[in-house]
């Protein structure tokens, strides 16, 4: 009897562990449910983490966002390979269009939010610059520190930029450039002077304390520096939702103005 006993006891509690277990399982099933990915151009970190912040004050939403920040070509290919991204904040629509012709965006969820200007940053121990077209020699034996002219977004506007003051060949030609992966490594190597100059976003150059903007491009010297937003395919619930509709009001708006976006 004490066997049959013990038997069943150890089954009982076999049973209710497996129970619990299954019950933790479902909750962080549930749990992750509830986390949205915000992929995001790394030029809109400072202004997205507030972005975050202001939202969760609201008292709109219970989940839990998640920003994860590069490249926006890096991160458009990741999402192309299945990375869990519910949102996705480019800093080119050339990157948005890449995943809506592979089918990847939600229709009618892709809008522009802000735009931004191109700069020349230089370090403390960077020689004068009046013009671009003197930046080959300025450089001396220092590079140009600019983003990967396939994937950073700046890279090319700064690319289509030194092209249109036709400086671009004998610089890149003479190998006088340090391609960086995203505009946030190219604002540290010139606050650092690993280069004595650099091509980023006047927003990040606002960020920094230890450059200096010596020129801004004009618009028409390259391709207009315009962010999208869009919903990835599939993702668009109810918290992704509310969320898009925030970006489109004056709390965000007045966020991205905050560090120098000009808002859509």
């Amino acid at each position: 009897m004490k066997n049959i006993m013990s038997e069943y006891l150890c089954a009982k509690i076999k049973w209710i562990s497996m129970a619990m277990a299954a019950v933790f399982v479902m909750a962080g099933v549930l749990y992750a449910q509830e986390k949205i990915y915000i992929y995001a151009a790394a030029s809109t970190t400072d202004a997205v983490n507030e972005l975050l912040e202001t939202y969760k004050k609201t008292g709109s939403t219970s989940a839990e966002f998640v920003a994860v920040f590069g490249s926006s070509g890096d991160l458009a290919r990741q999402i192309e390979a299945g990375a869990d991204a519910n949102i996705y904040f480019s800093a080119d629509t050339k990157w948005v269009k890449y995943l809506d012709d592979k089918k990847l965006v939600e229709a009618g969820t892709g809008t522009i939010v802000a735009s931004n200007e191109l700069v020349i940053v230089a370090s403390s121990k960077a020689k004068a610059l009046k013009s671009p077209e003197k930046l080959f020699e300025a450089l001396g034996d220092s590079n140009l520190a600019m983003g990967d002219t396939k994937a950073v977004p700046a890279g090319k506007y700064g690319m289509e930029a030194l092209k249109y003051h036709k400086v671009w060949d004998k610089i890149s030609g003479a190998n006088k450039i340090a391609y960086y992966p995203d505009v946030r490594k190219v604002l540290n190597a010139v606050e650092t002077s690993q280069c004595d100059f650099g091509i980023v976003y006047r927003t990040d150059a606002m960020m920094s304390a230890k450059v200096k903007v010596i020129y801004k491009f004009k618009k028409e010297s390259h391709s207009p520096i315009d962010y999208p937003v869009c919903v990835i395919s599939g993702k668009n619930n109810d918290e992704v939702k509310a969320f898009m509709k925030f970006l489109k009001s004056g709390k965000a708006k007045a966020v991205l103005k905050k560090y120098g976006f000009a808002v859509k």
